[in-house]
């Protein structure tokens, strides 16, 4: 097994994908004849299937039917959040020592030269935790970083929680993140769940690591269509229309 791996969240329903109406979960639906999913495993081919953990929930059974067995899989039934996803990878990669990549099911335009970077740049700064970033405007409603007066990540604040002056960083998160094994099972850990939605989210981490003062790396994308998610049927149509184009 390699130092370098991957968690592959892929638990959600795709409520806005009327998902349940095309009876699949939301990994596999399709985008221009091919699963959203089968798009983001082509894009970490680099990664061996053995060292690929996906993480299924909402009709799994037949996300473990379209990919076999080269894969491994853990389930989460009770959806809590990105961090609670997570950490079902544990039992298979607690005792990894090297980079993580927790990345999600829904981006396929997400390029593999990007997904490289990230590895690239995390292992050569040496930092604990790396997330990809962009600079977008309009602003959209994501995360914004914040940073310190010396320039270092210490916080992702969610849009809804923004003060009026956090609203103007147009340095939002993406979502991807590399993370340190083991350091970064201890750190899950600690994340909490208070927010509205009661839920664990994968970005507390970064104020974790923050408040122990420890390196964190921000690679941006420059290409913003890497950044789409597929989250309701217009999504998925204007990210069929970009891979058309490409």
């Amino acid at each position: 097994m390699s130092n370098r791996k991957a968690i592959i969240l892929a638990a959600g329903k795709g409520t806005r994908l009327h998902s349940a109406e095309a009876d699949l979960p939301k990994a596999l639906r399709r985008a221009n004849g091919k699963t959203l999913i089968s798009y983001v495993l082509e894009n970490i081919d680099f990664i061996a299937p053995e060292d690929t953990c996906i993480v299924v929930g909402y009709m799994g059974e037949k996300i473990r039917e379209a990919l076999g067995p080269r894969y491994r899989y853990v389930e989460q039934l009770d959806q809590k959040g990105t961090a609670h996803a997570t950490r079902f990878a544990q039992p298979i990669f607690g005792d990894a020592q090297g980079s993580i990549m927790v990345l999600y099911c829904d981006m396929p335009l997400l390029s593999r030269a990007t997904y490289l970077r990230m590895f690239e740049e995390h292992e050569q700064s040496g930092a604990a935790g790396t997330l990809l970033a962009a600079r977008i405007h309009p602003i959209p409603a994501f995360g914004r970083l914040v940073r310190d007066s010396a320039g270092e990540l210490v916080d992702i604040v969610e849009d809804s929680a923004c003060t009026p002056v956090q609203r103007e960083i147009d340095e939002v998160n993406v979502g991807i993140q590399v993370l340190q094994s083991p350091l970064m099972w201890d750190y899950l850990a600690r994340i909490s769940n208070d927010n509205p939605k009661r839920e664990y989210y994968l970005t507390g981490i970064v104020r974790a690591m923050a408040r122990d003062g420890l390196k964190q790396c921000v690679v941006h994308t420059a290409r913003l269509e890497e950044t789409w998610g597929v989250n309701s049927l217009e999504d998925l149509r204007q990210v069929e229309a970009e891979l058309l184009r490409l």
